[in-house]
């Protein structure tokens, strides 16, 4: 395959989940606002904004003009991250990207996949956002979350599992694994401030993940910070876990090289396995990511955890660096043979 349409398949990947992880995060928010108090929505909003890597939106010290101000202009910071073209962490931005990948490999792209990805960019381009918001804050980003995983289900069923899918998949787990890294990390130093500021639910975090009936299910109805990070760090079998990422990405790269995965390994393999082995080596549930709920917020173990998602954060970096370096950018050595 060519390099270029390597990266147009890779990059259809990243811009289709980082759409689908802006409208999560807007759900999550907007779901709240009926009942969370204003000081909850403020710290809801700056959560959002952080985890989108993105500046916090200001909002009036006092409490009245504070909650006057988030339930009117909850309107305003949703539209710039919904509708907002010059936004580029906008679901608009985004998705316009996703089609603009698709666009270029059409000749590859299956036509069902196209028109999904396709009617899904008009969709949201067409609708008008004031109507939307009527019916209900979360309505237009719940229905935006629905098309997107149908897309998935599309990608999943039409297209042969040769390396235009594994590229696609190899850029929508490296985005949901970097994603997830700041999320976590943004999560865990917002939830416990110091004095007695605000704290964030354990249980609101699996909610956003997708991974809260799962946990129930899995360990017990008490939610403690370690078991919690514990949890969507390493657990195999939940989609949006640190793990279930790596497994992914790993899979990927095996098929797109299989070479590269017998030793010496190529880098992108190399960094890869080197996140995996950190996320199993790192301290575990009760030990590692460091303490429960009452652990102090100047706890040297806190700031262990604390390194322990910046690591993460800039192997995964490095890991996409590596894979664009080796799949798509690498140097032509030699000509065309005369």
């Amino acid at each position: 395959m060519l390099a270029r349409m390597a990266a147009n398949f890779y990059w259809l990947g990243r811009y289709a989940e980082r759409t689908e992880n802006t409208a999560r995060l807007l759900e999550h928010q907007l779901t709240r606002l009926v009942d969370a108090d204003a000081d909850e929505l403020a710290l809801g909003w700056r959560v959002v904004y952080r985890a989108l890597s993105q500046s916090p939106p200001q909002a009036p010290a006092d409490v009245d003009e504070a909650e006057a101000f988030l339930i009117a202009d909850a309107y305003t910071l949703t539209g710039g991250l919904v509708e907002d073209s010059t936004n580029p962490a906008s679901m608009i931005s985004c998705w316009g990207m996703a089609r603009e990948n698709a666009r270029e490999i059409r000749p590859r792209l299956p036509l069902r996949v196209w028109v999904c990805l396709n009617q899904g960019f008009l969709w949201l381009q067409e609708t008008e956002f004031a109507d939307a918001w009527g019916e209900g804050p979360a309505a237009l980003v719940s229905r935006a979350i629905d098309r997107l995983r149908l897309l998935a289900g599309v990608v999943d069923a039409n297209m042969a599992r040769d390396d235009a899918w594994r590229f696609l998949e190899l850029g929508r787990y490296v985005e949901r694994l970097q994603q997830q890294i700041v999320l976590l990390d943004v999560w865990d130093r917002i939830a416990r401030p110091e004095g007695d500021g605000l704290v964030l639910s354990w249980a609101d975090l699996l909610r956003v993940c997708g991974a809260f009936e799962p946990y129930r299910r899995d360990r017990s109805l008490t939610l403690r910070r370690s078991s919690v990070l514990g949890f969507l760090v390493r657990n195999p079998e939940v989609s949006r876990s640190l793990h279930y990422a790596t497994d992914r990405i790993e899979s990927a790269l095996r098929g797109i090289d299989p070479a590269g995965g017998r030793p010496p390994l190529a880098a992108p393999h190399r960094m890869v396995l080197r996140m995996a082995a950190a996320l199993e080596l790192d301290p575990g549930d009760a030990d590692a990511l460091s303490g429960d709920a009452e652990t102090p917020p100047d706890d040297p173990d806190d700031a262990a955890s604390r390194e322990v998602f910046g690591s993460l954060a800039r192997d995964s970096r490095t890991l996409h660096d590596l894979v664009q370096a080796t799949y798509v950018d690498y140097a032509v050595t030699a000509g065309l043979p005369s």
